[in-house]
This record gives structure tokens, sequence and C-alpha cells, in this order.
């Protein structure tokens, strides 16, 4: 892949694409019009809809821990 195609697979959050934003906005965690900026160009998206799909379970993942399977092990 060139270096000028990097932009177009929703690898990064440098063009329109959102990848780098599914995180904080799967756990609901953007502001309101950045919310709706990720939820737009993931309408449109193809790539950045499937990077959608492999994090979208994240909070209910999470929810399923308590803090002992948060703690590193070995630690106090």
């Amino acid at each position: 892949m060139a270096d000028g195609d990097a932009s177009d697979d929703g690898a990064d959050d440098s063009g329109p694409h959102v990848r780098s934003l599914l995180g904080a906005y799967v756990l609901e965690a953007l502001a309101p019009e950045e919310d709706r900026r990720v939820a737009d160009h993931l309408a449109e998206c193809g790539p950045c809809g499937a990077a959608y799909l492999e994090v979208a379970d994240a909070p209910s993942l999470l929810a399923l821990l308590d803090e002992d399977d948060l703690r590193w092990p070995g630690a106090l």
C-alpha cells in the first residue's frame, strides 16, 4: 500500500475516517457533536463500520469483569 493510500482504509482519524474514535464511541465517551460525526461516518463507510463491529461488544464484555479481574497478577 502506498503512503497516500493510508487514509482510505479507515486505519486512523487523520482524514474522514473515525477508527481511532471507536473505543470512545462504544463507551459513550464522546462529546455529542463528535458522537454524531462518528455515527454519520459509520453509516457511510464500510471499513469503519467493520472496525466498529469488532469493538461494539466491548462495554457488555467489560461489564462482566469485577475489580479482581482488573488487577495485575502479583500487584498489591
